[in-house]
């Protein structure tokens, strides 16, 4: 209680001085204690670290501090700056409420490598169901913020999660919904997502991840529909959004989000006739009726929102006079632009070594990704429809199992096989003997509809792409949780090398601070630029990488951890420290390759828009 109090008197006098920029203490190391403090107009935050489980670096921390801020965003709008700076002992908590407060809880557990994710696998009824356990949510964790990426529902087969966006799309054109954005989602990992085509308005994978996280770990999304607003700082801080959410299928969990601007009686009514669509096309009964509303914004913002749209193909012409987060330049683009088939650039890894290489891979180098699918055994071949049931009723079902598996949608058998252990493990397993690696984690950034785009005043835009993550998760022989946080720490430290060339504190303050810089002489979306201000580090992992690099740590002559990274991709891998380093990058690069070709089962490789 002393140490607290003394470290937020400290902060406390900061912020009397206007200490709100990087320039000011943004850090104390007091023995084994590391101190970080998050400064924003009228909050501050502070994260206090003993380090017992692992080193938690101060980048890492700093992350976590900007996704709480992001989080109190997502739940208040920025309006609650103002409300401080008018009251500044106004107590947060009677704004956040339990709910609210446990989100925030929600979110910094996913920070932890030992959390798994218990979105999944929720009910028992039978012999196929009993095989989607809550241990089935097998996932990359942590490595979804370190990579700055979103996890997909894997190993997937192309077409059906293409005919899932189709369905989804069809479905609000059907309801005539006038929505931004539409999810179908699996715990906390997504299945696929329609955004609009102008790229300034698709989402950054950190709003992203809020949705994801508060979405996927709410506890009533089982048994009732929701219906409540949120903020997404990165798109528009100043207004709510409205979100409809409804679990499509116990079994798998598969669950819909569709978020609007209207916050009508008529616009739920049409997103949940949108939600019976999907249900149906799945073969599913339809939506119950009991809906819970999360919370009523009304005391925090007025009920409408302060976004207004204009997307093609969606009717929404809201009556306001609200500018400040106008978004009516929202436009289908025109279309005769062709579509990129290849998001992946392997150029720099074409290193040949006859001792790795078996002949089949030499015939690879050169060509892209498609040709590289169909040349070679992949995952995606392997998962034909014709052995989905194969797969899961093997264990001699009942007839009625089987009657009942025969009439499933594609879709949801995919998933129960995705959902499935064995799947996991023998699609994990796989990828780590090809590298003669113990753990890895794969980043990749794929372009959304048409692909790159320019956001205005020549300002490039991230929104172009949607960042993906991919990976096992931690176990032999990292089976306690400091080894696991252990692990992470280096991975932390060699992204910040393949960025930045050093993982040092001064190193990386200075980034941190030109990135702030930037944004605050930066005149485009002044909205949103803020939050980018105040999230820095955020920014810094979001943005992909320009180079190709590779760096490496060899550790108590017991791990190599090795980090690289080339157009529109990044790799952290630990391996045995009996690999010499030139030979685990080999390894590495040899890996990325098949996860490059197999980058359609893997993940969500078309990002689809509205309208296309």
């Amino acid at each position: 209680q002393g140490l607290r109090a003394n470290v937020l008197s400290f902060g406390l006098s900061g912020l009397e001085r206007g200490a709100s920029s990087l320039g000011d203490i943004q850090s104390i190391e007091a023995g084994k204690r590391l101190i970080v403090f998050k400064h924003t107009e009228a909050l501050m935050l502070v994260s206090i670290s003993d380090r017992k489980d692992g080193n938690h670096n101060e980048a890492w921390l700093r992350l976590q501090l900007e996704y709480v801020y992001s989080q109190v965003l997502f739940i208040l709008t920025d309006q609650v700056q103002a409300i401080f700076e008018r009251t500044p002992s106004y107590d947060l908590r009677s704004m956040m409420g339990p709910n609210e407060a446990n989100s925030i809880r929600n979110l910094l557990d996913r920070f932890d490598p030992a959390d798994l994710d218990d979105g999944v696998g929720r009910s028992r009824q039978d012999s196929i169901e009993s095989k989607i356990t809550d241990d089935s949510s097998h996932g990359t964790g942590c490595g979804s913020f370190l990579t700055a990426g979103v996890e997909c529902i894997h190993p997937i087969p192309p077409e059906i999660r293409e005919n899932a966006s189709k369905m989804l799309i069809h479905a609000c054109s059907r309801a005539n919904v006038s929505n931004l954005y539409a999810i179908l989602m699996v715990g906390t990992r997504l299945l696929t997502i329609v955004q609009p085509s102008n790229p300034s308005s698709q989402l950054h994978t950190s709003d992203l991840h809020l949705v994801l996280t508060f979405v996927g770990r709410q506890p009533g999304l089982l048994t009732n529909e929701l219906w409540f607003p949120l903020c997404l700082p990165r798109f528009d801080p100043s207004g709510f959004l409205y979100a409809y959410t409804s679990c499509l299928d116990q079994v798998t969990g598969l669950s819909i989000v569709l978020i609007s601007p209207d916050n009508s009686t008529e616009q739920f009514e049409s997103f949940r006739y949108a939600a019976n669509t999907v249900t149906k096309n799945l073969g599913l009964r339809s939506i119950k009726t009991k809906v819970l509303r999360v919370f009523d914004s009304s005391s925090n913002a007025s009920t409408s929102s302060s976004v207004s749209t204009s997307v093609t193909g969606h009717r929404y012409n809201p009556n306001r006079s609200d500018s400040g987060g106008d978004l009516s330049g929202i436009t289908a683009d025109s279309g005769d632009s062709e579509r990129k088939k290849t998001h992946l650039d392997d150029a720099a890894w074409k290193m040949k070594d006859e001792s790795y290489e078996d002949e089949e891979e030499k015939d690879d180098y050169g060509k892209g990704i498609a040709g590289r699918i169909g040349a070679r055994p992949s995952y995606e071949r392997q998962l034909s429809a014709t052995c989905y049931l194969d797969n899961l009723l093997e264990d001699n079902p009942d007839e009625e199992t089987q009657k009942e598996a025969n009439h499933e949608a594609p879709l949801l058998t995919a998933l129960k096989v995705a959902l499935s252990a064995r799947q996991q493990e023998e699609m994990m397993t796989s990828y780590l003997q090809s590298a003669s690696a113990v753990h890895f984690v794969f980043r990749c950034d794929i372009y959304v509809g048409n692909g790159e785009s320019s956001g205005g005043m020549g300002v490039a835009s991230t929104g172009a792409m949607l960042t993906q993550c991919f990976g096992p998760p931690l176990s032999f022989p990292f089976t306690d949780a400091s080894s696991q946080r252990h692990v992470w720490d280096v991975y932390q430290r060699l992204s910040l090398r393949l960025r930045l060339g050093s993982s040092s504190v001064e190193t990386t303050m200075d980034a941190l601070g030109m990135i702030t810089d930037t944004q605050q002489h930066d005149q485009y979306n002044m909205d949103s630029q803020r939050v980018s201000r105040d999230c820095p580090m955020q920014c810094l992992l979001e943005s992909p990488p320009n180079v190709h690099s590779v760096t490496y740590l060899q550790e108590d002559n017991e791990w190599l951890f090795v980090g690289l990274n080339g157009k529109f991709f990044e790799l952290y891998a630990t391996l045995p420290a009996t690999i010499t380093p030139k030979t685990g990058t080999a390894y590495c690069a040899r890996l990325v390759r098949r996860l490059m070709g197999d980058e359609r089962i893997l993940f969500l490789s078309n990002p689809p828009t509205w309208g296309s």
